[in-house]
C-alpha cells in the first residue's frame, strides 16, 4: 500500500492542468488535487493547503516557479516540487535541481513518466513514515530507483511486447499521428490500454507527445513518430 499523498498543481493554462488533473486522479494513492494558476494563488493555497508535492510550472503570469521553488527552499518546505516546463536550458535545469527539485519533466508531459514520478514520491513518503532510520539500500531506492529502472530491458507490468511492437509500426511513417482513439480504433484495443502504450514510447522518447489545441473544446494530446 503506497502512501497517499495530496498534489497541487501550478499551470496558467487551466484546460492543460484539469487534463494533467484528470490522469493524476485515476491514480490510487493520490487523495486530493488542486488547482492554481499564478503564483500569489499558489503561495495562498501552500499555505491553507499544505500539499505533499507541487507540480511546478515555471513561466506564470505573475513570474517565474523557479523563484518560487527558492522561497519554499528557504522556507524548508516539507513537501516535495516537481518542476514541469518547457523549458530545457542546462542553466534552468541546473537552478531547479539545485533548489531541491525531486523530479524535472519537460512539457509536453510523458504521463507515464509522470506516473513514475508518482510512484517514487509515495514510495518515499512511505518509507519516511515507516522507518526511523534507512539502510543503504532504501537510501540508493529512494534516489536512484527511476534510474535503474531505465536500464532494466524487462518491460513493466501492463506493457505486452507483441502489442508495443503493434503501436510502434503505427509511427514508422514519419509523418504518422495519432491520439489514442485512433490507435485503440486501428489494434481493438480500450482507450485506456492505447494510452498507456503511446504514453510508455513517448516516456522512452521513441514517440513525441503533443497537446493540440482546437478551436472549441478542451485540448487533445496526441502523438507522433519523431
Amino acid at each position: 500500500m503506497t502512501q497517499p499523498i495530496t498534489i497541487l498543481i501550478v499551470e496558467d493554462e487551466t484546460s492543460l492542468a484539469e487534463m494533467h488533473a484528470e490522469f493524476i486522479r485515476q491514480m490510487p494513492g493520490c487523495k486530493q488535487v488542486w488547482l492554481a494558476g499564478n503564483l500569489a494563488q499558489t503561495r495562498m493555497m501552500i499555505e491553507r493547503f499544505k500539499p505533499d508535492l507541487i507540480l511546478l510550472d515555471n513561466y506564470l503570469p505573475d513570474g517565474h516557479g523557479i523563484t518560487l521553488l527558492h522561497e519554499l527552499t528557504q522556507a524548508r518546505f516539507p513537501g516535495g516540487v516537481v518542476f514541469t516546463t518547457a523549458a530545457s536550458d542546462m542553466d534552468t535545469v541546473s537552478d531547479a535541481v539545485r533548489g531541491g527539485v525531486f523530479d524535472y519533466l519537460v512539457k509536453p508531459i510523458a504521463y507515464e513518466r509522470l506516473e513514475q514520478t508518482l510512484e517514487r514520491y509515495q514510495q518515499r513518503m512511505q518509507m519516511l513514515a515507516n522507518n526511523a532510520s534507512a539502510s543503504q539500500r532504501q537510501i540508493d531506492d529512494m534516489f536512484n530507483a527511476y534510474a535503474r529502472g531505465e536500464q532494466k530491458d524487462v518491460l513493466p507490468v501492463g506493457i505486452d511486447e507483441l502489442t508495443l511492437e503493434k503501436v510502434q509500426l503505427l509511427f514508422t511513417d514519419s509523418e504518422a499521428r495519432h491520439t489514442s482513439e485512433t490507435v485503440a480504433t486501428a489494434l481493438k484495443l480500450s482507450r485506456t490500454t492505447a494510452r498507456r502504450y503511446l504514453e510508455f514510447c513517448a516516456s522512452r522518447q521513441q514517440i513525441m507527445a503533443e497537446i493540440v489545441y482546437g478551436k472549441v473544446g478542451r485540448p487533445q494530446r496526441t502523438y507522433r513518430a519523431l
